[in-house]
């Protein structure tokens, strides 16, 4: 598979019988499906139930909304208190057990705290990880583990399939446009062999045929698309509620003072709409180039946003396979973004430093970097640090 994420091939969406799941497990073993209440999710409880599995749905209570945030919530959120009446609703007409975990108070201080206090500093980071790493690999792992299930199967649009050694290596999903093996490089090697990601050979329009065929019903219900706490308002809206960070002072690379609008959470590097600048005197676009915790927001041209280098920090790799020092890999900085080719120049243990050898724009401090072999997920981490190639 091209290791681009945004290529897919077109594939028919065909959903007339059960799937072969490779679940690698006996005929009626026990399975916890973690149960988000979308359509994904609720596709691998239905076609877990039909393969004969021993199958209960477990969902995460994360967080709540005001009754004026609920009736002016937008189509696309996910994970909210309707979402879990939901997943219980297919798990009624499924008829299989579903247990609701509350996990508000981990939630807040392990996903919400630290993606606030990250914009606040200049950070530019992404919840969904840090979600997937304390939420799906520790809690629900947890407690599928603690109700019986020999595994706990997941919505995710990835495969966990043996690497040369015979453990499960962690790999792009067959549907590119739907892949989350980005998200999921937080996912230890401990817990690889508990885990089953049952879509990962799927496309969404076969996820979708296999709903509207099992009766499933959410079948129908719309993509979960953004960040889910932040609700009905804009991420700057909510960010501007909810920190004290200071305001974003706009500055050329030459030092030059452009201006002080709004604060450092209305920023992120890389946004060209929204600076209310004009262009430099060549008659270029301005784009937010860097941003500080003291709210200074460099602002340069797009070739400014190339990246030399940048280290990697709280690291992780699913099958403990460690690129060498000198060795040449692919690296993605961004969920939809293409990987780009890298060299791996130092690497500590707690911190990686990657050499950026093709052209690798907008690489922000609190993104993630992840390291592929093909399609395999090798290893990622935290950006902490960036060098730009335009640097003085």
């Amino acid at each position: 598979m091209s290791s681009d994420p945004t290529h897919a091939a077109a594939a028919p969406a065909r959903a007339d019988a059960t799937p072969a799941l490779g679940l690698g497990l006996p005929p009626g073993a026990r399975v916890a499906v973690a149960m988000s209440g979308g359509v994904d999710s609720s596709v691998v409880a239905a076609l877990l139930v039909e393969a004969g599995y021993d199958v209960f749905g477990l969902t995460a209570r994360l967080y709540d909304v005001d009754r004026t945030e609920a009736a002016a919530r937008r189509a696309g959120s996910c994970c909210a208190p309707e979402d879990a009446r939901d997943a219980r609703r297919v798990a009624a007409a499924l008829d299989i057990p579903h247990f609701v975990l509350d996990e508000r108070e981990a939630f807040a201080a392990e996903v919400i705290s630290p993606f606030v206090a990250a914009w606040a500093s200049g950070e530019t980071p992404n919840p969904c990880v840090a979600c997937n790493r304390s939420l799906k690999f520790d809690r629900l792992v947890e407690r599928a583990r603690a109700l019986g299930a020999a595994a706990l199967a997941t919505g995710h649009y990835a495969r966990l399939e043996p690497d040369g050694r015979g453990r499960p290596a962690l790999r792009r999903g067959r549907d590119a446009r739907k892949d989350q093996a980005y998200f999921l490089y937080p996912l230890p090697a401990s817990v690889a062999g508990f885990l089953r990601f049952p879509l990962g050979a799927m496309t969404k329009p076969e996820v979708r045929a296999h709903a509207v065929r099992l009766g499933v019903p959410t079948a129908a219900k719309a993509e979960s698309q953004d960040i889910c706490f932040v609700g009905a308002k804009s991420a700057g809206d909510w960010l501007d509620a909810k920190t004290d960070a200071p305001a974003a002072s706009l500055v050329a690379l030459d030092g030059t003072r452009l201006g002080q609008r709004g604060s450092l959470t209305r920023y992120t590097v890389g946004q060209r709409r929204g600076l209310g600048l004009p262009p430099d005197d060549d008659g270029a676009p301005r784009f937010v180039i860097d941003k500080r915790a003291d709210g200074t927001v460099l602002v340069g041209r797009r070739e400014d946003l190339a990246i030399a280098s940048l280290t990697l920090g709280t690291l992780n790799a699913p099958g403990d396979d460690w690129p060498a020092v000198g060795e040449r890999v692919a690296l993605q900085t961004r969920h939809r973004g293409a990987a780009v080719p890298a060299r791996v120049a130092a690497h500590d243990g707690g911190r990686m430093t990657l050499t950026i050898e093709g052209l690798l724009q907008g690489a922000a401090r609190g993104q993630h970097g992840v390291i592929f072999d093909g399609d395999a997920v090798r290893c990622g981490g935290v950006i902490v640090d960036t060098v730009r190639r335009n640097a003085a």
